[in-house]
Order: structure tokens, then C-alpha cells, then sequence
């Protein structure tokens, strides 16, 4: 009876320990084309944190082209 305590001990640490946490996340950004407020929105990305940071990293390198475009991103 102890093996099998210490079997799912074992297993809930280690799911709790190795558990990546899933996020979503929406972003857009404005900016103004020849005179006019324009955006530009992206699909909602899920995934764990890296994922999350690389997809904002990409909305902010093509926000950078736009001169004085502003992003926004809201999680889920």
C-alpha cells in the first residue's frame, strides 16, 4: 500500500513540476495611413509562455514598419 502512495505522489510532483502552463492571447496594433486611424488585428495564439512571447515579438516587428503604430495584446 505504500508503493502505491508513493507511485502517485511521485506522479502528481512530477505532472505539477514538468505541467506547462497554456495561455491565450490577441494582439493588434493601430496606426495612421495617409491620414486615416487604420489596425491591423492577428488571430488568437495559444500556447505555453515562450510561444506566447515569440507570437508578440512577431505583432511587434510588423507593427515596427508602420511608423507610430501602437500594439496592443489582451490574454486569456
Amino acid at each position: 500500500m505504500k508503493n502505491i502512495f508513493k507511485f502517485f505522489a511521485a506522479a502528481v510532483i512530477s505532472s505539477i513540476i514538468f505541467a506547462s502552463c497554456t495561455k491565450c492571447s490577441t494582439c493588434s496594433y493601430s496606426y495612421k495611413f495617409v491620414g486615416k486611424d487604420s489596425s491591423r488585428s492577428y488571430p488568437e495564439q495559444c500556447g505555453n509562455k515562450k510561444e506566447l512571447d515569440n507570437y508578440r515579438q512577431m505583432v511587434n516587428a510588423d507593427a515596427s514598419a508602420d511608423n507610430g503604430a501602437t500594439v496592443t495584446c489582451t490574454e486569456k
